[in-house]
């Protein structure tokens, strides 16, 4: 009689991990692979990019907080570099599971985390860099005042919120006068900061509220 044939067992799920982190190690790199997403325990964790030969540092990392997580939901390279600023305590949660866990949630709530994931990815390069051009001071300085703009359209001092609005409309209007000065000065410094649409699907505020489409 023929031996029946037995399959072999399924692979076993990776396991969280609970690593202990000296200070100055380097979790994952800029670029690297996402494998597996952090959860910090006790310590501090910096999260940092390279930027034309220069360390800009990002994040700051606290007990508690999950990081790493970006690469593993869209399986992209890391956009950044964590490394441990003090001795510290991890829990890593391998990709696999990572994806099994995220996977269950409502598919609402799934898709909502990929869009974030995906806009912030787009939207990091306008803040990581700093302003080179004449154009991209005069796009930074409109992307402060919208900021200002939307605080005052939350004031409970409506004549202060006022005020304060009239005086954004003059720096529009200057701005604008700038912005034509530079179109003359024939500026030939690469732009650092994308102009509106040019991140395709940056456009979250659009997406999730009603204050209309942010112009950088």
């Amino acid at each position: 009689m023929d031996s029946a044939v037995t399959s072999p067992p399924p692979p076993a799920e990776p396991k969280l991990e609970k690593l202990t982190i000296p200070a100055g190690t380097v979790l994952f790199r800029q670029g690297d692979e996402g494998d597996a997403a952090y959860i910090l325990e006790k310590g501090k964790v910096v999260i940092f990019q390279q930027v034309e030969g220069q360390r800009v540092e990002l994040d700051s990392i606290k007990p508690g907080e999950i990081f790493g997580e970006m690469a593993v939901i869209d399986r992209s390279i890391r956009m950044a570099t964590a490394v441990a600023a003090l001795d510290s305590s991890v829990t890593r949660i391998p990709e696999p599971l990572f994806a099994r866990k995220l996977g269950a949630t409502d598919k609402f709530v799934h898709a909502l985390v990929t869009m974030f994931i995906k806009n912030i990815r787009s939207s990091h390069r306008i803040f990581v860099r700093r302003p080179r051009s004449f154009r991209d001071n005069i796009k930074l300085i409109r992307h402060f005042a919208f900021n200002i703009k939307r605080y005052a359209n939350l004031m409970d001092d409506r004549p202060l919120a006022d005020e304060m609005l009239g005086v954004l409309a003059k720096l529009e209007h200057n701005l604008g006068e700038l912005a034509e000065i530079g179109q003359r000065a024939k500026d030939k410094r690469h732009d650092h900061i994308i102009e509106d649409g040019e991140a395709g699907d940056m456009d979250l505020k659009a997406a999730i509220s009603t204050e209309g489409r942010r112009q950088l």
